[in-house]
């Protein structure tokens, strides 16, 4: 008997006893739409070391007047009354200093970069990547991320394909990607008629929530719903997600230009899908380096000393407590990123992946000034540096 055949006979006597394979997939698709993927293409190797972090801390308190109900020991009554309480506030004033080096032969563009100083950071691995920067609050709501991976491990099985309802791809999938949806706790059954109303796709929808500097859930879209698989997925290939606990500040440096990608199916390949990333209101600070005169542009082995500045001030001081002891104690840990790009555009109708990420970590020691916490190790005695009139550039200047 054929080596084919003998599969075929295995397979129907797996059904016939009730055997099936062990795999949330329950049909075989006959079409699949092809993972949507921009060709690599040439990328430039960066390198971001933060030189200098000088930081100030200031305490204060405001006076706020609330209505609160209180009791009547008495009678029991309630009655509404016009409570003053003071409201603990803390100013945190930084200024960063990053160089950031274009390595290679290549002329590169900034896509964005960014830096941020907490009380700790990790980088672990997750489907997606990113960061997830929480301030210490209570009741931090942390971040969630969304997209659309190759293909991940469920149960230690491999899963790379995914059964979406409707047949207008790819708009079907476009519906199903949104943070606002129903999760359920366990994998439905595909319907029996399920190539007929739906779509077969290469990769796997996946959500990732962080609560607040931690992984709390991981969900997969699966057979027409969101499935809650927290503990039950490994990515296929693994991305850097940075998770910091305690963050003091941060800021994320942009350029406005978007990435490569195409989700539009009439005018090309689909080389994206859309996805999402859902910050709690105490984000990082956004700087547009738009409209300042600024040169996004680094030429080969090009580098330039990029500052980043400015005050962000807290109204829960006991959110911060302990990473200001640890400036207290004398470190601090700082992380810098750089994503660059070789060019967004199609070539020849091709869109090509051009992105390149280089990050920088490191806990430092501080030296206790009498204006705050000072990192330096570039600036000599006599040396400061001096923002150029773009206010992103930083040069270092002598002094008399």
């Amino acid at each position: 008997m054929d080596f084919k055949y003998k599969l075929i006979v295995v397979a129907v006597l797996a059904l016939l006893s009730g055997t099936a394979f062990a795999a949330p997939m329950l049909i075989v698709p006959l079409e699949v739409k092809p993972y949507p993927h921009a060709s690599e293409g040439l990328k430039a190797d960066f390198s971001i070391d933060i030189l200098y972090a000088n930081l100030s801390v200031i305490e204060w308190q405001q006076n706020q007047t609330v209505r609160k109900w209180v009791a009547d020991p008495a009678t029991g009554n309630y009655s509404s009354v016009n409570v003053t309480e003071s409201i603990p506030f803390t100013n945190v004033t930084y200024t960063v200093i990053a160089n950031v080096t274009n390595l290679s032969d290549l002329s590169a563009k900034m896509h964005e970069m960014g830096f941020a100083a907490a009380q700790s950071i990790n980088i672990v691995n997750s489907a997606l990547g990113g960061q997830s920067f929480n301030r210490g609050y209570a009741k931090d709501p942390g971040v969630s991320f969304g997209g659309v991976v190759e293909g991940v491990w469920l149960d230690g099985k491999w899963v790379n394909t995914t059964w979406v309802p409707g047949k207008n791809y790819p708009y079907n999938v476009f519906q199903i990607m949104t943070p606002q949806h129903r999760t359920v706790s366990s994998i439905p059954d595909l319907p029996e008629n399920a190539t007929d109303e739906g779509t077969w796709i290469e990769g796997v929808p996946i959500g990732e929530s962080y609560d607040p500097a931690k992984m709390s859930d991981t969900q997969i879209y699966i057979n027409g719903a969101w499935v809650d698989v927290t503990g039950r997925v490994q990515p296929g290939t693994p991305q850097p997600m940075a998770l910091a606990s305690n963050t003091l500040v941060d800021q994320v440096l942009a350029s406005g230009t978007p990435i490569y990608q195409n989700m539009n199916s009439s005018v090309g390949p689909v080389t994206a899908f859309p996805g999402w990333q859902m910050y709690n209101s105490n984000g990082a600070a956004l700087k547009w380096s738009g409209g300042t005169g600024f040169s996004y542009v680094w030429e080969p082995h090009q580098s330039k000393l990029i500052a980043f500045s400015g005050m962000q001030s807290y109204n829960n001081a006991e959110g911060t407590n302990s990473t200001l002891a640890s400036l207290e104690n004398g470190s601090i840990t700082l992380y810098g990123s750089i994503t660059s790009f070789i060019n967004n555009m199609p070539v020849d109708g091709v869109y090509y992946n051009t992105l390149a990420t280089a990050t920088w970590l490191n806990t430092v020691q501080l030296q206790i000034t009498p204006n705050g916490y000072l990192y330096n190790a570039v600036l000599s005695g006599n040396q400061a540096f001096q923002l150029s009139s773009n206010g992103i550039e930083a040069f270092i200047k002598e002094e008399p």
